[in-house]
């Protein structure tokens, strides 16, 4: 039974263990497991202890033996992990979190993390993808991941696939910390090793000497839309994963009104073949309910989102005029929305500046 490797964590950025998504077929349909590449020593490859799932969190436990190892010959494994023997099977599309935990060594515990895209088809993942807005993302409570952490923020820039971001919070003794790294998104994801930099020159230093860079954290996305991110935080040490800390990321406006309002002006509706744009102008939006909110264009459009008091985007947003639907958008950005068009085609909504 030929697999197919869906995503690799190297071992340069994900600890001494590769994580991947694994896809092959069983009882004649596709099926989806967990791979976990590593090296031990000869006559001591781990096997699994147990594995637990709760939803798209899994937690896979390695056993290493104690006795009869050859320490000083390496040998390289492959473990294959499916969590359907747990009762419950990876579904194609969804994105999990994997954590690794092991006893060996003198201090058991977790050993490699990883956010994993499970999505067999490359053109299915480009589809998928989620393009981040660029600018300052803050951290935002959120059920799944615990209250605001205040004092932690990132900047992103987005240039087609690449990202470039930094990260900036505090030490354990309250001094500015700054890191950054840039990586390749993949879908919905993408994995940012981090620099931290040190030792720069001030800012009225005529020198301006280049600081030094020395390897810090790993941050994991998971992109939810334009706006909104869930992020992990990763700390290494001895080429493993010792401590994981999650966040939820987004922008926001810089005025404390409700962030919906600075949608009023112009938009441009436009499709994948960049043909029959749309041009609407969206006044300033009435309250349907508690939940709802409608903007209006002169030509007779509407544009009704369902509001998300703990986020600072709506959850969805519908496109008409009169009782014709023309877009539904779930992927809600400040400056972009992206969704379907009544056929099924992806359209894109987008502020405009007017010249």
């Amino acid at each position: 039974m030929a697999l197919l490797s869906l995503g690799l964590g190297a071992a340069g950025t994900a600890g001494a263990l590769g994580v991947r998504v694994e896809s092959s077929v069983k009882d004649g349909r596709p099926h989806l497991q967990i791979g976990i590449l590593g090296q031990a020593p000869a006559n001591c490859k781990p096997s699994v202890d147990h594995v637990t799932i709760d939803r798209q969190d899994i937690a896979v436990t390695l056993h290493s033996p104690k006795t009869g190892c050859w320490a000083n010959h390496a040998s390289a494994y492959v473990l294959h992990v499916d969590p359907a023997a747990a009762g419950a099977a990876m579904a194609f599309g969804n994105v999990y979190r994997v954590s690794v935990f092991s006893d060996a060594g003198d201090t058991p515990g977790l050993v490699a993390f990883r956010v994993l895209d499970a999505n067999a088809d490359p053109n299915a993942i480009a589809t998928n993808a989620v393009q981040p807005e660029n600018g300052f993302w803050w951290s935002e409570g959120a059920v799944e991941t615990g209250p605001a952490s205040r004092s932690t923020g990132m900047s992103l820039e987005a240039q087609g696939d690449q990202l470039a971001v930094s990260v900036f919070g505090f030490g354990d003794t309250g001094s500015p910390l700054w890191y950054f790294g840039s990586a390749r998104q993949q879908g919905r994801i993408a994995v940012v090793p981090l620099l931290e930099l040190r030792n720069g020159d001030p800012l009225f230093s005529p020198t301006g000497s280049r600081p030094s860079a020395i390897d810090g954290l790993r941050l994991e996305l998971e992109f939810i839309s334009p706006a909104r991110a869930r992020a992990w935080l990763v700390r290494s040490d001895d080429r493993r994963d010792i401590a994981v800390r999650a966040f939820t990321l987004a922008r926001s406006t810089f005025s404390k009104i409700d962030a919906r309002v600075d949608w009023n002006g112009r938009w441009v509706l436009v499709g994948d073949d960049a043909t029959g744009l749309r041009e609407f102008e969206f006044a300033a939006p009435t309250r349907q309910d508690a939940d709802t909110l409608r903007f209006y264009d002169a030509g007779g459009a509407t544009l009704e989102c369902r509001a998300n008091a703990a986020a600072s985007t709506p959850d969805l947003c519908t496109l008409s005029n009169g009782a014709s639907p023309i877009a539904e958008f779930n992927q809600i950005g400040l400056d972009r929305l992206d969704g379907r068009d009544a056929n099924g085609a992806r359209v894109r909504l987008m502020r405009v500046s007017r010249p």
